[in-house]
């Protein structure tokens, strides 16, 4: 009797073993898989990363080369946000309806660009008859250009936001790029006010409003040039 107790008893507790090598062995199998998947997704993201960077480089470079070859405002408008080009229909209305009192509204890269779409106006210096504030700002020799003329540095990315800086401060972005699901575009309302930052400081300085400093280097650049570079400028003229 004891010694067929003693065989029960021998049987069951080779057989909790058994049960528990099984399950040990199940879940080193189960954190081998958690690991495994774990590495192809970080792998997975590590290529959507480098793909999504090789993409920025590629579209910025798209970009660069549409202004020096003079793309259409139709192919120009491909690189921009839906937001960047309301803004800029929105500023082509203003730099036709805006009185003076109604720039002080406005942000000083808005002034400028809307004393300058009234000097181009009333000088006849327009190439085209459309899109006029596209071609003001992104044409080549343009604010934009003129940015992008500069030593940059190297793109980065964060998020579903692309940047880059200066090559002396790379890490002070000065243009601004959004990622939305399958194309990099360029964040045109948010980057103008990076690439005037450092004009802005001079009526920070002087204590002078936008519409100052905007008139300012509008004169800066163009006295050599044209007359009556003054406050007639911040009044609607005849289009």
């Amino acid at each position: 009797m004891h010694v067929l107790k003693n065989n029960i008893v021998c049987a069951f507790v080779a057989l909790m073993l058994c049960v528990f090598a099984g399950c040990a062995g199940s879940g080193n199998g189960s954190a081998a898989g958690q690991e495994n998947l774990a590495a192809a997704k970080n792998a997975q993201f590590a290529g959507q990363a480098q793909d999504k960077q090789a993409l920025l480089e590629q579209t910025f470079a798209g970009f660069i080369a549409g202004i020096q070859n003079g793309i259409s405002a139709d192919d120009m408008l491909e690189f921009l946000t839906d937001t960047s080009e309301y803004w800029l229909d929105t500023l082509d209305v203003h730099a036709r309806l805006y009185t003076e009192a109604e720039l002080d509204t406005c942000q000083f890269f808005e002034v400028y660009a809307i004393l300058m779409y009234r000097l181009f106006e009333r000088e006849h210096l327009w190439e085209v008859q459309e899109d006029k504030m596209l071609n003001l700002l992104l044409s080549k020799s343009g604010m934009v250009d003129k940015l992008t003329s500069l030593q940059l540095g190297p793109m980065k990315i964060k998020n579903d936001r692309g940047s880059v800086g200066l090559a002396k401060s790379p890490e002070v972005p000065i243009m601004l790029w959004e990622w939305d699901d399958s194309s990099w575009k360029l964040d045109l309302v948010e980057t103008m006010p990076l690439i005037t930052k450092g004009i802005e400081s001079i009526a920070v300085k002087k204590n002078w409003s936008n519409k100052k400093l905007a008139l300012y280097w509008v004169e800066k650049e163009y006295h050599m040039s044209y007359s009556r570079l003054d406050s007639s400028l911040f009044e609607p003229i005849s289009f």
